[in-house]
């Protein structure tokens, strides 16, 4: 039988129907700039000292006429004939899918011939003496059925180098899509933000973060003058916050190396890192494939200020943006039933989470606007950045997973909220954040001006904020701002009185207490009640939903104590909301916690009651109100998971809190432990794979692996340490009664051992009994010291 074969070759118009695909002009342009910037960067892999920069020239408004042209030249190195012959034909590329920006043939088709009809490509590489030209004109070859094109020779100094490409006769869409006011802005602002990595310079500024951000330098023209970068507007590095006994840094950098795999760099499929030995892709059958290197680096942060729409983490691909500011990382999907939930901003719908990620093992679509999300390779990077579970910690709780500690995790547990002072990283005026104003210095620092460039400005205004609230007036001439404009709004300085002001009595006894406490204002009333009381770690920022609606709500509980809750609608709880955000105030001495013994968090749940009757115009049943409430936080119904989740949070709060005197000798703290103790720590400790615990006993991070017995051996062995504030609470030292000083200490370390009880706790045991071990949790948790209070 003979054989016969069919000649396949496409028709040239091919080339004007895939130029039908929508690409943006900037989208376009990118794709011409990364082919010049994957030349100049193998120039400088080349040689170190290589500048190379890149320029493009683009018409807009009034100026664009049927003779207009775009173009785009680099410096680089050049091209010989060949390179360009493999370059410019459909659907081959002279670059890897893998190591490069561009992608010669199909992404350059489409871009150019998106953008005109004709394509001239110049090139020429140093030495040679004349420039090589080819013109590529779509309707000429549809109509010759031909993909011949004329390429001619031009002379040139053989100093010069380089390629250009120019586009002319330009598609009328293009062309009115140029006319339209603001395009030459929007490209610039678009490209600033495509090759923000790649062309900003920041080392040696004093931009806050520069250490961390980093970039290339490569310098990009745009009708005569430089792109400005898109650069993240964060905090310093050396800012940091408290969470649950760490330090959590405003940024943090991201380091994750990855296992080597097989990458084809034809179609750019990744295999499975556990093939060893592989010589073509499993996919195209292509031979071209690479053992390469993979990694996810980069960082994440806290913004100095929160919006809208300008947060998100960024993710790259050989130092290119190819999504600017994502938000996908801020959701999470239920893997049981496959409902996502947006987890991130909880509060008035502004975010201040930002970030870089930098992805080149990933594959991206041609457009260039995505990765590819649906392999192992992306949800690896989900993985590693924010971990499987949840990002809120009360739903973790309620669906079984541990609390989300992350880097993404931590960065959100540390700074969800937005409420000025220290403990969120947020400026104030003495009453509230500012949010406005710090939006507006964001904008000062894009245009550039030195004052807003490093964090100083912001973090100015939370010193001061938390001077206000102190009484300080700040006033030590070393500021530029007057110090009446850093009080809030109708406050007098002098308000709190003086020899000769009309607040002395006729006796000149000053002020009375009930004048003073007028002049109390509300933030600082409530700054009092925070000091004087302690976060049920329960609701502390838990989100709650008001049963039977659709609002969520952001709650704080405090139990109080050697306060008068004076604003309160009764003289034992109080009730604040803000901006979706409630604090609740509850007296230690409340009849239902100290007549009746009611738990906080559910006193706590009456009190939420009357406030969003109060505040929201709730007028659905209390029964109900406090069921839907209990019902979302999770671990008020008594079964053996519940109360075991409890006593694991608990035992990592007394962790926490013994973190500074166990780091502080940690090896006299482990001589003092049991060898049973030992053994069980050691055991924890082993289950983290990650854990080295020759560093662990040197440094003292052993604390955060220490079992119940350890501690029971610590309150004997040091109860100085531990008792009178130290870890817990519970006065000892004060006592000069030896059989009283025993009775402290035999009290706590039988609430240690039902600790230890609980965390093995099973459904064998009754609900009697599982209720009396959650008693005493609730116990040993109101003697463990606040860690935030150290």
């Amino acid at each position: 039988m003979s054989e016969e074969t069919l000649d396949l070759t496409p028709s040239p118009r091919i080339l004007d129907v895939i130029a039908d695909v929508d690409m943006t002009v900037e989208e376009c342009l990118a794709e011409l700039i990364d082919n010049a910037l994957d030349e100049i960067d193998a120039a400088r892999r080349e040689d170190p000292g290589f500048e190379g920069r890149v320029e493009i020239d683009l018409p807009y408004g009034q100026k664009v006429t049927a003779e207009s042209v775009v173009t785009v030249t680099d410096s680089g190195r050049g091209m010989s004939v060949e390179q360009i012959r493999q370059a410019l034909r459909a659907g081959s590329s002279g670059n890897s899918r893998y190591g490069s920006l561009g992608l010669f043939g199909m992404g350059f088709n489409v871009a150019t011939g998106r953008l005109g009809y004709v394509t001239t490509v110049k090139s020429g590489r140093a030495g040679e003496d004349h420039w090589t030209i080819v013109s590529i004109d779509i309707q000429a070859m549809g109509s010759q059925d031909s993909f011949q094109v004329p390429m001619t020779t031009e002379p040139k100094s053989p100093n010069e180098h380089g390629t250009s490409i120019t586009i002319s006769r330009l598609r009328s869409d293009t062309s009115k899509r140029l006319r339209w006011s603001g395009t030459a802005k929007r490209v610039a602002t678009r490209l600033g933000q495509t090759y923000s990595y790649m062309l900003r310079t920041v080392a040696g500024t004093d931009i806050a973060g520069a250490e961390v951000i980093g970039g290339l330098g490569i310098d990009l023209i745009l009708n005569g003058s430089s792109v400005q970068p898109y650069i993240p507007c964060v905090w310093s590095p050396e800012r940091s916050v408290p969470y649950k006994g760490q330090h959590v840094s405003a940024v943090t950098e991201i380091n994750y190396e990855l296992n080597p795999a097989f990458a084809c760099l034809e179609c750019g499929h990744w295999h499975n890192e556990a093939i060893e030995n592989l010589d073509r892709c499993l996919e195209c059958l292509s031979q071209r494939v690479e053992l390469r290197d993979r990694s996810i680096r980069g960082w994440l942060g806290i913004q100095r200020y929160d919006d809208s729409s300008d947060f998100g983490i960024s993710l790259l691909r050989q130092g290119r943006t190819i999504v600017h500011l994502d938000k996908s990382l801020f959701e999470w999907t239920n893997p049981d039933s496959g409902d996502r939930l947006v987890e991130y901003p909880v509060e008035l719908g502004r975010g201040r989470i930002v970030g870089e990620l930098h992805l080149d093992h990933l594959p991206v679509n041609y457009r260039k606007n995505d990765f590819g999300r649906d392999g192992v390779a992306w949800s690896t990077v989900r993985e590693k950045i924010r971990g499987d579970g949840p990002l809120l910690e009360q739903l973790s709780k309620q669906l079984g997973y541990s609390v989300n500690t992350s880097k993404l995790g931590m960065l959100f547990h540390a700074y969800r909220r937005y409420v000025a002072g220290y403990r969120y990283l947020v400026p104030g005026d003495g009453q509230k954040g500012m949010a406005e104003q710090a939006r507006k210095w964001g904008e000062k620092f894009r245009e550039g001006l030195s004052a807003y460039q490093s964090d100083e400005m912001w973090w100015k205004h939370v010193v001061n904020h938390e001077n206000i609230l102190a009484g300080a007036s700040n006033d030590d001439g070393s500021g530029d701002d007057d110090v009446e404009d850093l009080f809030p709004p109708g406050r007098n300085q002098d308000q709190g009185g003086s020899a000769g002001d009309d607040n002395a009595d006729e006796n000149g006894d000053g002020p009375s207490d009930e004048t003073t406490q007028d002049l109390e204002t509300r933030d600082e009333r409530l700054s009092r009640y925070r000091d004087n009381g302690r976060v049920i770690p329960q609701l502390d920022g838990a989100d709650v939903m008001i049963p039977g609606g659709t609002r969520t709500i952001n709650v704080t509980a405090y139990k109080t104590s050697e306060v008068d809750l004076i604003d309160g609608a009764d003289k034992y709880s109080s009730a604040n909301l803000e901006a979706g955000v409630v604090e609740l105030f509850i007296d230690e001495g409340h009849p239902l916690l100290a007549a009746y013994g009611w738990n906080p968090i559910d006193v706590a749940a009456t009190v939420l009651h009357d406030a969003a009757a109060h505040f929201l115009r709730y007028d659905g049943r209390a029964g109900e109100f406090v069921e839907g409430v209990l019902e979302q936080i999770g671990d008020r119904q008594i079964d053996a998971a519940t109360v075991r989740s409890s006593a694991e949070a608990l035992l990592e709060g007394i962790r926490a809190a013994s973190a500074a005197l166990v780091k502080g000798d940690p090896t006299g703290v482990w001589a003092k432990l049991s060898s049973k103790a030992k053994i069980q720590t050691q055991k924890f400790a082993a289950a983290d794979a990650s854990a080295d615990w020759n560093a662990l006993e040197s440094s003292g991070g052993y604390v955060e692996f220490l079992s119940p017995r350890a501690f029971e051996d610590l309150i004997v062995e040091i109860p100085e340490e531990m008792l009178d504030g130290g870890v817990f609470t519970s006065s000892y030292g004060s006592w000069q009664d030896d059989s009283i000083r025993e009775e402290r200490m035999s009290h706590l370390t039988s609430l240690v051992r039902d600790l230890e009880r609980t965390l093995t706790a099973t459904d064998r045991l009754s609900a009697r009994e599982l209720l009396r071990l959650s008693i005493g949790l609730e116990a040993l948790s109101a003697m463990v010291v606040d860690e935030a209070k150290l």
